[in-house]
């Protein structure tokens, strides 16, 4: 029996913890992409696993978006707070939020364990939650928390839950289509996803980089922030030599699997026709970038960090409202809001992913990079390495924006 067709798998993991009888596993393709098997022999047909498919099923846990949803930009006025976020901070003020009052709430979102393998993971304090900042642009495995969360939410615990859209459409189907109403503690927190990429390709891109640089790696930041930034886009890791713990910050182009993200090589198939990115959202609260805020508001700092965000549900506007007073917010149309992010579900895959790929799965990682991640032939490497006042300069002759 075949759940869904690979192409369409988006990995989540859900039907492999429904299973009765555990004849689902998870497998790694010759391309590093993760997808569900199941054993013939030990399959029992109920078709447990389809129902729970988000691919499948996602449209009957999606909130249909009414004409009077509110969306606007938003940040953190505590400028740390601000600083811990990718964009302007609000997960970790919806989050702290949530986990206030001792032993009251739990948040559940995407941490890197200690052998950098992305696994969702539960926090009850503060302290425990900046591992869950920050964006990790590749596919978090589940590790069997939507059973917890489950368990959560029977002992009447607060519960909020962040994650891509079809892994949040994933844990509904999970409760049961009527989990909105059957939990009104669980909240929902979507983000705009662009796709996520795989943990076998992530780790390639570490041991090339630790062969090539003779490091070993110890800990990844996507979505680094620096003062005078040239880009949202910088990355930091901590890494071990000759005894040593160093570290190292720079541009995405000098780390091959983010290189690989941002040039959209390394992305789920499916993930280019998600049926998640689009108006209907499945979260309580959708929150992404708002990259373009300066064509919107200049005052604001775009390198600081800025979130865009769209109240799906009444308990979204409840928990937004309960933390109105942390943000510094502005609301807009949706045409904006929809305009300047993808709500449109469709994107182009680009012409050199496939060859990426091959090049990889009949040669090897290292052979890819040099042949197509190279940022010493990107010319965003010079600009980038620019003095701001220079970029800032020829951006004003080009009529763009730095």
């Amino acid at each position: 029996m075949e759940i869904i067709e690979k192409a369409m798998c988006s990995g989540c993991r859900t039907c492999m913890y429904v299973c009765p009888v555990k004849a689902i596993s998870v497998e790694t393709d010759e391309y590093g992409f993760e997808h569900v098997v199941i054993d013939d022999k030990l399959c029992v047909q109920c078709e447990k696993c389809k129902s729970v498919c988000p691919m499948q099923n996602g449209n009957a846990v999606k909130n249909l978006r009414g004409e009077k949803t509110e969306c606007g930009s938003a940040y953190a006025k505590d400028m740390e707070e601000r600083w811990n976020g990718s964009s302007g901070g609000l997960f970790g003020i919806f989050a702290k939020e949530v986990i206030k009052n001792a032993g009251e709430g739990v948040v559940y979102g995407a941490a890197f364990d200690e052998k950098l393998k992305l696994k969702a993971r539960m926090a009850e304090t503060e302290e425990e939650l900046y591992p869950l900042f920050k964006s990790k642009y590749l596919l978090c495995d589940i590790d069997d928390k939507f059973r917890e969360i489950k368990e959560k939410l029977e002992q009447g615990k607060q519960v909020l839950y962040c994650s891509s859209p079809c892994q949040i459409a994933g844990l509904k189907l999970y409760l049961g289509k009527n989990a909105e109403e059957e939990y009104p503690n669980l909240f929902l927190i979507d983000f705009v996803c662009h796709g996520v990429g795989s943990q076998s390709l992530f780790d390639q891109s570490l041991q090339y980089t630790e062969k090539k640089k003779g490091i070993k790696i110890r800990k990844v930041i996507f979505r680094y922030k620096v003062k005078r930034a040239a880009s949202n886009y910088y990355y930091n890791y901590l890494y071990s030599r000759k005894g040593k713990s160093l570290e190292k910050r720079d541009i995405f182009l000098s780390f091959p699997y983010y290189y690989a993200y941002c040039e959209r090589f390394v992305c789920r198939e499916c993930c280019y026709f998600c049926p998640f990115a689009s108006e209907d959202r499945v979260g309580d609260i959708t929150i992404g970038d708002f990259h373009t805020i300066q064509n919107h508001n200049p005052r604001i700092d775009r390198f600081a960090g800025v979130s865009m965000y769209v109240l799906n549900t009444e308990k979204g506007e409840r928990l937004f409202k309960q933390v109105e007073d942390k943000l510094h917010y502005d609301r807009y149309d949706w045409n904006v809001i929809k305009k300047e992010n993808r709500f449109n579900g469709v994107e182009k895959i680009p012409d050199k992913r496939n060859r990426f790929l091959e090049e990889i799965r009949i040669h090897s990682f290292d052979k890819a990079v040099r042949k197509y991640l190279n940022p010493f032939r990107d010319w965003r490497w010079i600009y980038y390495k620019l003095p701001g006042w220079i970029r800032k300069t020829g951006m004003k002759i080009l009529g763009g924006r730095s």
